[in-house]
């Protein structure tokens, strides 16, 4: 019973900060930064129309001005229906969207046409300018010609042209048939008087009939394009628009309005609810108050016991992981400590060759600083010019016995051997240096892709003082790389690697490492040896900690357990099959990539 009335009381709380939540949503402050937004981008499409009605009235009286039409920019008028699109797309007023789609289809035809107009005028401009450059020439060459002795050239032709000029730009500014039909009439008998005339003054004249015929070829269709520019519906439709969204703005504001007044209402009745509630709650409280007082003291010795253990458990973990943090090094120190004899043999060995390459360099020296020291004499005779012939002769017989004396030992080539075996042997011992730096260091855990081959490598080099009488074979496959602590890894295998050279006998053992891509998602490292093997009951003991069964102080008996561990928290596992007297194979399984923590 006491959980249906808490559900029912919590379902009435929700109901309520519902319709309160709804009502203040619906009395929130309208946008008027988006109003005066509408309004600028009316007004801006209205500036813009108002210009294209200019520039075209200017066409008309502006014939012969320099040509400002042309390719108009569709970016202005495009910035501000984009924005009147995206402020009604905001109201969410699918009347208002459409209106602004209408008008930017009406822009979209009045640029069209516009940029068909230009063309028009442009062509009829450019055949006005041509005609009024080609009057002077046909003029100058009719009175010349009339001039002749003899000549019949028609009086009618020397006077249309003196008129064609004013006729043509009247022509241009007015639409009318009568004019068009002067001017296919001044064109007709252009072309018959021109005949008339002697060829070369009857060339300018057809040139002005010809720019005549395209002027009047131009004009209708200029006209017609100005007639439905100067009567196309832009800025009615864009004021339209305008009142649309005002209306629209203003049923939003008397909406909020009317909600604002339900708010007021609805918060005054919710206030005298909590009122009557918070009387009863704070009844409940003075009794809950009491018990918390109690129930306070009561738990005060309980917290404080608590906060002892507790501190008491956090010590005694982190001296378990120090003490852990040591014991591993302390492994890796040991199995280290059992391969610094190996190593410092290898390391004396390259050493030993290294030195006796140097002492012999040394030897060979003097010769080869005399020789030089001769030819460097040699060549200051040459460059002074002060010394006799027989000098110079002797001088260059003396080095030439000594240059023959290296030939026949073959110092140099002696030397250069020397010299690379000697950095062959620097090479050797950086190798061990660099392998041994990779297992002498406890910062070494962060996760990287490494090459599990790498890492065999590496330890094989480490513990090559112990696996040197032995039979190494390295079967490795095709691995990807893992993402593990490399440093961590190695230590596995150096310490797989060890107990195989130990258990196996000094002449004859086989050591094989095998690298296998077990599945997608998995590479596997076997180590297998020809040893004593591990007796059954031994088995199950082998990863605890402090088991060994080697003699006492030469085992910890961590070393396996620490590689279990190790390979345990690369999410991986270690597997182990052996037979007396036959030999062992430890099994690592490695995930490609890490597991999630534990």
């Amino acid at each position: 019973m006491r959980l249906v009335r808490r559900a029912l009381l919590i379902l009435l709380a929700a109901l309520l900060a519902a319709v309160l939540g709804f009502l203040y949503y619906k009395t929130q402050g309208v946008d008027f930064a988006r109003q005066v937004r509408v309004n600028e981008h009316l007004r801006n499409l209205k500036a813009i129309d108002a210009q294209w009605n200019e520039s075209i009235l200017r066409s008309r009286t502006e014939l012969l001005a320099v040509d400002a039409g042309g390719a108009l920019p569709r970016d202005p008028v495009a910035r501000e229906l984009s924005g009147l699109a995206e402020e009604a797309r905001a109201m969410n007023h699918p009347v208002l969207v459409a209106g602004v789609a209408s008008l930017a289809t009406l822009y979209d035809r009045k640029l069209d046409l516009m940029t068909d107009y230009w063309r028009r005028a442009t062509a009829f401009r450019n055949a006005l300018r041509e005609l009024l450059a080609a009057l002077p020439p046909a003029q100058l060459q009719v009175r010349e010609a009339a001039a002749q002795p003899g000549a019949r050239v028609p009086e009618y032709l020397r006077t249309d042209l003196d008129q064609l000029a004013a006729l043509a730009i009247e022509f241009s500014s007015i639409s009318d048939d009568a004019l068009a039909e002067q001017i296919t009439a001044v064109e007709a008998r252009l072309l018959a008087g021109a005949t008339w005339l002697p060829p070369g003054a009857r060339e300018p004249v057809m040139l002005v009939s010809t720019r005549l015929a395209t002027m009047r070829q131009t004009k209708p269709g200029r006209d017609t394009l100005y007639q439905q520019l100067s009567f196309f519906p832009t800025a009615p439709r864009t004021d339209t628009l305008g009142a649309s969204f005002a209306q629209s703005f203003q049923v939003e504001v008397d909406e909020r309005e009317l909600y604002r007044v339900y708010l007021i209402a609805y918060s005054a009745a919710l206030l005298i609810f909590l009122g009557y509630v918070g009387v009863q709650l704070f009844r409940s409280y003075r009794v809950i108050n009491d018990v918390n007082a109690k129930l306070k003291r009561a738990n005060e010795t309980l917290e404080h016991k608590v906060s002892a253990r507790t501190r008491e458990l956090s010590d005694a973990l982190k001296h378990l992981k120090e003490s852990e943090t040591m014991l591993v090094q302390s492994e890796k120190m040991s199995s280290l400590g059992q391969m610094v004899a190996g190593v410092a043999h290898e390391i004396n060995t390259p050493l030993a060759y290294v030195k006796s390459s140097l002492e012999t360099i040394t030897t060979q020296l003097p010769s080869i600083s005399s020789i030089v020291h001769e030819t460097e004499v040699l060549l200051a005779m040459l460059q002074q010019g002060q010394a006799t012939e027989a000098e110079v002769t002797d001088q260059f017989a003396r080095v030439a016995e000594m240059a023959e004396a290296l030939r026949e030992h073959e110092a140099v080539d002696t030397m250069e051997k020397l010299v690379k075996d000697g950095l062959y042997g620097i090479d050797q011992i950086a190798d061990l240096v660099a392998n041994l730096k990779d297992f002498s260091r406890l910062d070494r855990n962060k996760v990287a892709r490494f090459d599990l081959r790498e890492g065999l490598e590496s330890t094989l080099q480490i513990a090559r003082n112990l696996v040197k009488h032995k039979d190494v074979r390295k079967v490795f496959g095709e691995i990807p790389l893992v993402s593990c602590s490399p440093s961590q890894i190695n230590q596995v295998f150096l310490n797989l690697v060890t107990n195989a050279a130990q258990a196996t006998p000094e002449n004859g053992g086989i050591i094989r490492i095998t690298t296998r891509h077990a599945s997608p998602a998995e590479v596997t490292v076997d180590v297998e040896d020809n040893g004593h093997g591990i007796p059954p009951d031994v088995v199950p003991k082998i990863f605890d900690p402090f088991f060994t069964t080697k003699d006492v102080g030469k085992g910890t008996g961590l070393g396996l357990s620490i590689a279990y561990k190790i390979v345990q928290q690369h999410g991986g596992r270690i597997d182990v099959k052996s037979v007396v007297g036959k030999g062992t194979r430890f099994t690592v399984t490695l995930p490609v990539e890490p597991a999630a923590p534990a």
